[in-house]
């Protein structure tokens, strides 16, 4: 099902989905897959997280064919078999759990195959329809940024990797809060823009998503930064469809659409608590009992 480069520690599915080994932790099996939000943005954006965690198990970053820098031949025509390949990406590897960030996590709640072969699954600002576009965009015209104003005219005449980076990095204020705004865009300067990647789900997915599932048995954890003015967390923790026993629904103080770069402490501590809810749920199958 797959290939393994030694040298750089991936895995290819395939289907050109990317597997990156980032650490492992002993203590338990598990598998922790990062899939990053975006799309076009590519895993580097999830790396001052995975770096900061240690769960039991191993960390992999996954980039769906054609985003960030996983590039193919033809980077749209590949990534129009996204669900696909993160079907055959969670399948690659046994006791899985899914780290899904934004629209990454709507690529996994968009794709119900995947629920029988998780093991736990966790929603980072995400969001469980479309409906998040029209509170966004409100508030984009409620708190406009000329310089994104004029970047977007320029993209729309010839988007390019380049254009994507600018305005992504011009509207950094609304992902991240004041204290947090250096740092974020530091992280969003190194990031790998694939903006035919970005264009396609655009088309394609954004604008009519909607959940296809929700988790009813495996562990869940759906967290976002209070702050976030591109997802906010109510979109999951008043709908009653999400209030399940299996679900555990947590917000970071003082953080934006990424929280991990400003409360990275609480957010290290929610994933520690969702790891012990796991274990609960799971009855402990999957701890590494030393003699």
């Amino acid at each position: 099902m797959w290939r393994l480069s030694q040298l750089n520690r991936y895995l290819w599915t395939n289907l050109r989905a990317r597997l990156q080994l980032i650490h492992s932790t002993t203590g338990g099996n598990y598998n922790w897959l990062f899939l990053p939000g975006g799309p076009g943005l590519g895993s580097e954006s999830l790396r001052t997280l995975t770096k900061i965690l240690k769960l039991p198990g191993t960390i992999w970053h996954l980039d769906l064919p054609g985003d960030g820098s996983n590039q193919t031949p033809d980077d749209e025509k590949y990534f129009s078999r996204w669900s696909e390949a993160l079907l055959e990406a969670v399948s690659s590897l046994n006791n899985v759990i899914l780290v899904a960030h934004s629209t990454g996590g709507m690529y996994a709640l968009a794709s119900p195959k995947i629920e029988k072969i998780l093991k736990g699954l966790v929603l980072m600002d995400s969001a469980p329809d479309s409906s998040w576009q029209k509170e966004f965009i409100q508030h984009v015209q409620a708190h406009p940024i000329k310089q994104t104003d004029k970047l977007q005219i320029q993209y729309a005449k010839k988007p390019s990797n380049t254009l994507l980076r600018k305005i992504t990095i011009a509207s950094a204020t609304y992902s991240f809060t004041k204290k947090g705004l250096n740092k974020g865009m530091s992280l969003l300067k190194g990031l790998p823009f694939n903006y035919k990647t970005c264009e396609w789900s655009g088309k394609h997915f954004d604008k009519t998503y909607k959940s296809k599932w929700v988790p009813r048995n495996i562990p869940t954890l759906i967290l976002a930064g209070e702050e976030d003015q591109i997802i906010p967390l109510d979109l999951f923790s008043l709908s009653k469809k999400f209030q399940r026993k299996n679900i555990i629904i947590r917000s970071i103080n003082n953080a934006g659409h990424f929280p991990w770069i400003e409360n990275p402490r609480q957010v290290v501590n929610v994933f520690n608590e969702y790891y012990e809810f796991l274990l609960k749920k799971t009855g402990g199958k999957n701890r590494v009992h030393r003699k």
